[in-house]
């Protein structure tokens, strides 16, 4: 009896059910984190934080009280159990903050509480509860604490003023909140979205895929521009130039009607075009739009350009530049642009309809993909005869929704006698790529209709059968049979 109660006071029994029940808490930690990460929970990370902090100090701490037995005023037992306090309520704040800022509806109010002010509202608390700590594992008073830590935080600001000082520039940039995450700047020639906001910095990512880090003094010291502020719309300014042979009338007519029928620009407010110099080769003319947020400006800026040239190109507009090139003798200056006659000879059986007086009317004219060639409110006036692309022939149902009715290709005619008929017929045209057309004005081109009995029949079939697809789409729409031909 003696020999098993001298036993079962040894640390025998403690030391294997530390040594046990220390890895399976583990394993059933591990397997919650892993579960809780799979599900994108925020609590993994506090759990991560237990299992690396608290755990191995509490283990440690049984150990000594348990197994070594060290007595309660000893310094080294002292150390441990202040370590696995001050563990233990970093962890449980970390869950207080995850449960009220990082879950469900309540990441809202975390996006709405920048992580800079979280982060030091959390170091405050593990610092008072620090020196609770301190006071009651120690046996100490907090005021010589709060000597203590004063003077050392007087040694530490002398070492670190310029941390502290983006440490102070941060908070005065969250009690300002001059920009948020999210929020698109300009700092120092560079544009780009914030994507944190910390202790030292801010990070911006730039549009080629950068980050840029900038610290908390530089941006409060400095200027910068919040791009996102007060509204997220954009309005941009583009500087045009055309030939002084242009009429400016009607350039600022053409500009205003291709930045309406750009998507991506706002019709409220609405586009403006201004003229403002004459510079040395071409009159300037300002376009002026708004587009939805950022991340859009670059490519509603991109079409804008790129429509630009074509419109130039069918409208005989001129966009001059100066230029001086030196060829040497027996050098190609380039490939020429292929002629209307060039053309035609890809349609022997239109050339074939047409007399030598036509030819001086005939123009080249050409569209980029997604722009308009007809529509209800701005129709194509003329005939055309599509050389190169794929066209859209588009109706509206009744519904407002946007419909198919067929494509166009190569040697097919469309042009103003499009619109005939009743308005819920009205069509409209759409280029799918790029497409040159051979343009006729409506006068030449019924006098050839006249002339050309079967180009004339062609046509008309070609028309009567677009009408009734309008139609058979529509009822099909309405869930309507469609009657067989």
């Amino acid at each position: 009896m003696n020999t098993l109660s001298e036993l079962t006071n040894l640390p025998v029994w403690q030391a294997v059910a530390l040594a046990i029940g220390f890895p399976v808490v583990l394993l059933i930690i591990n397997e919650l984190v892993n579960s809780l990460e799979r599900r994108g929970n925020p609590l993994a990370k506090s759990l991560r934080t237990l299992r690396n902090l608290v755990l191995p100090a509490l283990a440690l701490l049984l150990f000594a009280y348990w197994i070594l037995e060290l007595p309660s005023q000893s310094s080294a037992l002292r150390w441990i159990e202040t370590v696995f306090w001050v563990a233990l309520l970093y962890v449980l704040l970390g869950f207080v903050n995850n449960i009220v800022f990082g879950m469900g509806r309540q990441k809202s109010l975390g996006e709405r509480v920048p992580k800079l002010f979280r982060d030091l509202a959390q170091a405050l608390l593990v610092a008072i509860g620090a020196m609770v700590i301190y006071s009651k594992v120690w046996g100490m008073e907090i005021q010589g604490a709060l000597t203590a830590l004063g003077l050392g935080s007087i040694v530490i600001g002398l070492a670190l003023q310029e941390p502290l000082g983006n440490i102070v520039s941060g908070l005065m940039l969250l009690l300002e909140r001059p920009l948020n995450v999210g929020d698109w700047v300009t700092v120092d020639g560079v544009t780009g979205k914030v994507t944190e906001i910390n202790w030292r910095s801010v990070h911006i990512e730039t549009p080629t895929r950068e980050i840029r880090v900038v610290p908390n003094v530089s941006l409060y010291k400095g200027a910068f521009s919040n791009l996102s502020r007060p509204t997220p719309e954009r309005t941009e300014v583009v500087d045009m130039g055309f030939s002084y042979d242009d009429p400016p009338s009607k350039v600022k007519e053409l500009l205003v009607d291709l930045l309406l029928s750009t998507p991506g620009v706002k019709k409220d407010p609405g586009p403006l075009v201004r003229t403002v110099n004459y510079a040395d080769f071409s009159i300037i003319y300002r376009m002026i739009f708004t587009v939805e947020k950022q991340e859009t400006l670059g490519a509603t800026r991109d079409l804008v350009m790129t429509r630009i040239w074509y419109m130039a190109r069918r409208e005989g507009l001129t966009i001059p530049f100066p230029i001086q090139m030196e060829y040497k003798p027996g050098e190609d200056p380039g490939k020429p642009q292929k002629t209307t006659s060039q053309w035609l000879n890809d349609q022997p059986r239109f050339k074939a309809s047409l007399q030598p007086s036509d030819l001086a009317d005939l123009q080249i004219r050409e569209y980029t993909e997604g722009e308009l060639m007809h529509s209800p409110d701005k129709p194509f006036k003329g005939g055309a005869l599509i050389l190169r692309g794929e066209v859209s022939l588009l109706c509206t149902s009744d519904e407002g929704h946007e419909l198919v009715v067929s494509k166009l290709g190569t040697g097919e005619c469309f042009g103003d006698t499009l619109t005939a008929g009743s308005s819920s017929d009205a069509i409209t045209l759409r280029a799918e790529d790029d497409v040159t057309v051979l343009w006729l004005p409506t006068d030449q081109m019924d006098q050839l209709l006249s002339r050309s009995t079967s180009l004339s029949s062609e046509v008309g079939d070609a028309i009567e059968l677009r009408r009734l697809a309008v139609q058979a789409i529509k009822r099909h729409r309405k869930g309507q049979s469609i009657p067989s031909e």
